[in-house]
């Protein structure tokens, strides 16, 4: 091979034949088997093992080390707030030449579900916020329904940490967790809906007063709340233990447990605190 490319010739800008040894040397160095690309441009793949925790956290520790690292010779500045936010501007402190240190692969992936999945949660509260409003013409009763929500998704996280506790398994508040935290959003809503229109109805129909209204109507519904949070914990139980899925599963157990008690706890005290909720039914 060596002597091949020793008999290759290059022409130059004047239209002169010059052989390739004037202008390069020839060496045998190690390189890799392949040569990867990305976007035309030549990249390196590193692959480590991350002894059980998050993808993310190892990048994080190599980003801060190539911070301290490169600030020897180079003006760090990090990116702006969005999915390439871990990308770091370099600036040569003697010549002024600027390079971009970008964060690819799996940290981008994590920050564009994460976006994604925060905008789907940030929509289904807005979209069930105005569907309540129009439903019961009211914005404090369908404020008490939304806050009901609300306290269930704390049970999401103590969820997650007492998997964290328990378990040999790391658990993280991943993607499909907050998959789990908007399933939530309707099922803790469908709780508070449940007792909110039986104890207006009993006041309407039968001219109960709000404090017995509410007491029966908790009384009532408590058996089906429960009765549907069994069955999900029991349908969730198999995700719990999943590599990929073990997030929504924990979200899924833990926040319809933390719904249960909001929802007979919490919302019914809510419920009692609102002037919207009267005697005669919708307060107009």
């Amino acid at each position: 091979i060596r002597s091949k490319l020793i008999s290759l010739n290059l022409m130059n800008q004047k239209g002169m034949m010059v052989p390739l040894t004037e202008v390069v040397d020839i060496k045998k160095v190690k390189s890799e088997p392949s040569i990867m690309h990305k976007d035309l441009k030549r990249t390196i793949n590193v692959i480590a093992e991350t002894d059980m925790v998050s993808q993310v956290y190892p990048l994080l520790d190599a980003r801060d080390n190539m911070k301290e690292y490169f600030s020897k010779d180079y003006i760090v500045e990090d990116a702006p707030i969005s999915t390439y936010m871990f990308d770091l501007y370099l600036t040569n402190k003697k010549s002024g030449e600027k390079f971009l240190l970008r964060w690819d692969g799996e940290m981008k992936v994590t920050l564009d579900t994460f976006r994604d999945l925060g905008a789907a949660f940030i929509a289904a509260l807005v979209l069930i916020f105005f569907l309540l409003v129009v439903y019961y013409k009211s914005f404090s009763i369908s404020g008490v329904i939304l806050i009901g929500s609300f306290l269930s998704l704390i049970g999401v996280i103590v969820g997650h940490w007492v998997a964290d506790k328990v378990t040999e398994q790391t658990f993280f508040l991943t993607a499909t967790s907050l998959i789990g935290f908007i399933a939530l959003m309707g099922i803790s809503s469908r709780n508070s809906l449940l007792l909110v229109d039986f104890a207006m109805s009993l006041m309407a129909e039968k001219g109960m007063e709000k404090k017995k209204a509410i007491a029966v109507a908790t009384a009532t519904r408590a058996k089906p709340i429960m009765l549907t949070a069994v069955a999900i914990i029991l349908g969730s139980a198999l995700l719990a233990s999943d590599p990929i899925f073990g997030g929504l599963g924990v979200a899924l157990i833990s926040g319809t447990v933390a719904a249960v008690f909001v929802s007979l706890l919490f919302v019914p005290v809510l419920m009692d605190n609102t002037k919207a909720i009267n005697a005669s039914g919708f307060n107009n």
